[in-house]
């Protein structure tokens, strides 16, 4: 991974869109894509092992929820909530 990342404006980034892939994918770089005055960073091109470990991160913490749900609700210190109702408050 390189030590500095790149920040680049949407319209640079369009068209070294190309390049930006390849140094995440070869050379581990970081670029972060910018918007606006203010050059607010919006999105980022990075390395794919980078989404990778940040998926397993999040599966596993999501998992570790789900097994100390599980047990307090066998404790009985918790109650379960039907899939229906926890839909109808998210309206979805």
């Amino acid at each position: 991974m390189s030590a500095e990342p790149v920040e680049l404006s949407v319209a640079k980034a369009r068209d070294h869109f190309s390049d930006a892939v390849n140094r995440a994918a070869f050379g581990g770089e970081v670029t972060y894509v910018t918007r606006g005055r203010t050059h607010e960073r919006a999105a980022a091109i990075v390395p794919i092992e980078l989404v990778e470990a940040y998926e397993d991160l999040i599966d596993r913490e999501d998992g570790r929820i789900a097994q100390q749900r599980w047990e307090e609700i066998r404790a009985g210190r918790a109650e379960p909530v039907p899939a229906d109702d926890v839909a109808r408050e998210l309206d979805l």
